[in-house]
């Protein structure tokens, strides 16, 4: 339109992007399948058989879209209400003549997109207003605008026939496997079962009953073949009944009791233990862990198959941690991460984590979960953050475990202080002035719940440029003389040398924490150029044992 004319002017000319590179597709859709998507995480087909019918509806689960601009006609088409336009962009160096349709695979997720444009603010203050209250739609994840990019009125061309894109049922495979997600970043926001997760992510099985099965057996990996096959059993059990209304107690054990294809006494006996439960013949079994947390977690989802009944699973019927565990995974699968509160899905790296969890568990394929402390409060309670995919996910305080407030009863034994740096938010120990050298304790690599381990850590100097042959040799000497371990790590941009040492907790006294500590003060000491004197230890007394020091070490 010319300015204050009302007149059409065609641009007949080449639009060049900007950059060259970036071409933007708007995607029109009804305002209510927006909030849709932003509760189911995909944008393209529908959970909902009676959806709000507009130009996407032709699509399937495909989506359809317009380059730089959108035609009123696309607008208009379907039922009346808010329309929004879902903006994504693509890498191309060609340029798309405006206002062309394009069709697309779908799903595609709705953190994709870049923006959502809106006609007016009033079309986006309704929206908020409307589905701001529901607790299971994610507001916020998309950018909302309010200049959409639309052009004049015309009509819709005659004879335009539009083929439905995508896989058919798809979307249902997709919000059980994301409310799947959805409960594994529930226990990950808990971190009480890190490692557990970790191994299970990694090998998540190439189907439904190996995801049952592997996440079993890293919960508990005594599990019985009979528990291992009614787990399977009651997740698969679940899964066919996904999306449908209502759940029938005896139906769903029945529909158990069928998939058990090797039958034995054990098997029979827990199913008629279930059966008078449900009739309430008999009081409910205990749910706590043991070696036989799949038979009790599937009995706990057949008393109580939603997210909201977690809670009195726990307090009321004493279910275990690893029962609890067992069952928050799959009845968030049940309930599908459109029903689940936003809480999990909110800021849109959340939801991507949740989506990534879901699809990668789906396809079989591992999922790399790392957790950094950032930093140890005095009290020793660890922030953390937690990483999926190389993505940060969330932040959480996790209580110290065990090992580390027995470490700090033997570093005040030993007479070294206990403190927390305060740039870099690490716990470590320093010889009793302000102005000694701070020792960091960090967690290692390879430590375990089980086995856990430490390194001790003194940074010595930052390397300005990459260290000569003389430089190398002068650090392996040192660390040899002295004992203990010279390595270079990177910090930022930046090489860091640093003497360190590993110890295991798991038999760690004073005495051999007081060697350590003095070999890596004496190779810091000798590296940078100072001489320091050696620190008085009281020797433990080995004439009284009749025991000789071992001269060696």
């Amino acid at each position: 339109m010319t300015e204050g004319s009302g007149e059409l002017e065609l641009d007949l000319g080449p639009r060049k992007n900007v950059d060259g590179s970036v071409l933007k597709l708007l995607v029109p859709m009804h305002a209510d399948n927006f909030a849709l998507a932003l509760a189911a995480g995909y944008v393209g087909g529908s959970l909902k058989v009676d959806a709000a019918q507009d130009l996407q509806t032709h699509a399937g689960d495909g989506l359809i879209g317009f380059r730089g601009e959108v035609p009123s006609w696309a607008i208009l088409e379907g039922e009346p209400g808010d329309r929004v336009l879902l903006c994504i962009e693509q890498n191309g160096e060609e340029v798309s003549k405006p206002g062309r349709m394009e069709t697309l695979d779908g799903p595609l997720r709705v953190t994709s997109f870049q923006a959502a444009y809106f006609k007016d603010e009033a079309s986006l203050v309704n929206f908020n207003a409307s589905y701001d209250a529901f607790p299971d739609v994610a507001i916020g994840i998309v950018k909302c605008r309010t200049n959409w990019p639309v052009y004049a009125e015309n009509d819709r061309p005659e004879g335009m026939q539009i083929e439905r894109i995508g896989v058919p049922n798809r979307r249902q495979d997709l919000d059980f496997h994301g409310g799947f997600g959805a409960g594994v970043v529930e226990l990950l926001t808990q971190g009480t079962f890190d490692e557990a997760i970790r191994k299970f992510l990694q090998t998540p099985g190439s189907d439904l009953s190996g995801t049952a099965r592997n996440l079993l057996m890293s919960l508990e990996p005594r599990s019985s073949q009979v528990d291992i096959a009614i787990w399977c059993a009651t997740t698969e059990a679940l899964r066919a009944r996904f999306g449908k209304r209502g759940f029938d107690r005896r139906d769903f054990l029945h529909d158990v009791e069928d998939r058990l294809v090797s039958r034995g006494e054990e098997v029979d006996s827990w199913i008629r233990g279930c059966q008078k439960v449900i009739d309430a013949e008999i009081d409910i079994p205990s749910l706590a862990d043991g070696e036989k947390i799949g038979r009790r977690a599937a009995l706990a989802i057949i008393l109580s198959h939603e997210p909201s009944g977690l809670e009195e699973l726990e307090s009321n019927l004493e279910a275990g941690p690893h029962v609890r565990a067992l069952v928050t995974t799959s009845v968030y699968a049940f309930s599908g991460l459109a029903r689940i509160d936003e809480a999990l899905k909110s800021p849109a790296s959340r939801m991507d984590a949740v989506l990534d969890i879901g699809e990668c568990v789906a396809a079989g394929v591992p999922v790399q979960i790392d957790i950094e402390t950032l930093r140890t409060a005095n009290d020793l309670t660890r922030h953390q953050a937690v990483k999926v995919a190389g993505n940060a996910v969330l932040h959480r305080e996790t209580e110290p475990p065990a090992y580390m407030v027995m470490l700090k009863a033997r570093i005040q034994e030993a007479g070294y202080k206990v403190e927390v740096d305060g740039s870099s938010g690490k716990i470590g120990l320093r010889r009793g002035v302000a102005t000694g050298e701070f020792i960091m304790v960090e967690d290692c690599p390879r430590s375990t719940p089980g086995d856990p381990i430490i390194n001790l850590v003194l940074p010595i100097t930052v390397l300005g440029a990459r260290p000569s042959l003389a430089s190398l040799k002068k650090l392996m000497a040192a660390a040899w003389k002295h004992a203990t371990t010279v390595a270079l790590r990177e910090v930022g941009e930046n090489e860091e040398v640093v003497a360190m040492a590993s110890l295991p907790l798991a038999t760690l006294d004073r005495d051999e924490l007081n060697f350590h500590v003095e070999r890596l003060l004496q190779v810091s000491a000798e590296l940078s150029g100072h001489t320091r004197s050696g620190r008085r230890i009281r020797k433990p007394e080995y004439k009284s044992l009749g025991i000789k020091p071992d001269r060696g070490r």
